[in-house]
């Protein structure tokens, strides 16, 4: 889409009103994130697999590798070799489809030089192990001098509730989550300099997010929303009822009252398009959170620091900088 409509599409969910700020005076956010995809496991012609990017103080932590995730990042102008710390909320497929390519491809065709530090629940050492005979052809026929067997290494982190990462200041804290068939899954908090990111992972409504979401500068929630006629059938409660309604996302929101709620992962059946995600909005102010909050987009970056900005996807032509779009939330 061209930015101008990107920007309209993005005054018009927040529903505030909203300051631009040229280049000249924005300030470099304590923390960057990047939502690289935004689709749950549905297939969507603009939304790609969930995936995260969380950088802080040079460090750049990627949370779960969904489909494609890969190709976000490039497009995103961020070096897929780059990434050292991956973290993954559960071991549902659609959260972690990515990662066999950005483990694979940047090893032998961009030169990566270094493994990876995975952070996931009971049951990754043996997805990673599964994903390593998946690909023995390439770690017999590949590795050469060029591309050693050591940066393919993943070292993997078993996940409890706590601190899990702390380097250069920036600490990522892991917390339990509900998930139904999902389980045991996880949310995360970054904490930087003084400013906190959340991410709810895949949830129904939860405490965990409530109370690690609380003051927080921005929170990242998952969404479902299904027609009036899906939500009756009973085959479709049991999804519903894994995760978060834009009803119940209205009383994290307004429990926790962040700087900035973002919805992503989002998905959705039979409310396609923009009119599905209106609704989305629509039902979470209805349920009485008036808030600052955005629909998430992929590629959308927000910077957090003393306000909270959200720029609008890059044009893939590399058009001038959109800095003049920036939407700041005091």
């Amino acid at each position: 889409m061209e930015a101008p409509v990107n920007a309209a599409r993005l005054i018009l969910s927040a529903c505030l009103t909203l300051l631009f700020i040229p280049s000249a005076h924005a300030q470099t956010p304590a923390i960057k994130v990047t939502l690289l995809g935004t689709a749950g496991p549905e297939y969507f012609p603009d939304r790609l697999g969930i995936s995260t990017l969380v950088e802080a103080n040079g460090r750049k932590l990627l949370f779960d590798v969904g489909r494609s995730a890969n190709q976000r990042l490039y497009e995103s102008r961020v070096n897929p070799k780059d990434i050292t710390h991956i973290f993954l909320t559960h071991l549902h497929n659609d959260h972690y489809e990515g990662l066999p390519e950005l483990w694979m491809t940047p090893w032998f065709l961009l030169g990566r030089d270094h493994g990876f530090d995975l952070w996931g629940p009971e049951g990754s050492e043996a997805m990673i192990a599964g994903m390593r005979a998946m690909f023995g052809h390439d770690l017999e026929k590949r590795v050469n001098k060029f591309n050693p067997i050591a940066n393919l290494e993943i070292k993997v982190h078993a996940l409890s509730e706590g601190v899990v990462f702390e380097d250069g200041g920036v600490k990522v804290t892991a917390f339990p989550v509900e998930h139904d068939d999902g389980n045991p899954a996880y949310g995360y908090r970054v904490d930087y300099a003084g400013h906190s990111v959340v991410l709810s992972g895949d949830t129904t409504l939860n405490e965990n997010v409530v109370k690690y979401g609380t003051k927080a500068d921005l929170v990242i929630h998952n969404v479902i929303a299904f027609s009036e006629r899906l939500s009756q059938l009973p085959e479709m409660k049991g999804v519903l009822a894994k995760l978060t309604t834009p009803e119940q996302a209205a009383e994290v929101f307004t429990r926790a009252a962040p700087k900035l709620a973002v919805f992503s992962h989002i998905v959705t059946k039979e409310l396609n398009g923009a009119k599905g995600l209106d609704e989305i909005m629509a039902r979470t102010r209805a349920a009485g959170y008036g808030g600052p909050l955005t629909m998430g987009q992929d590629r959308m970056t927000i910077a957090v620091g003393d306000t909270v900005a959200v720029l609008p996807p890059r044009s893939l032509d590399d058009l001038p900088d959109l800095d003049s779009k920036l939407q700041v939330f005091p």
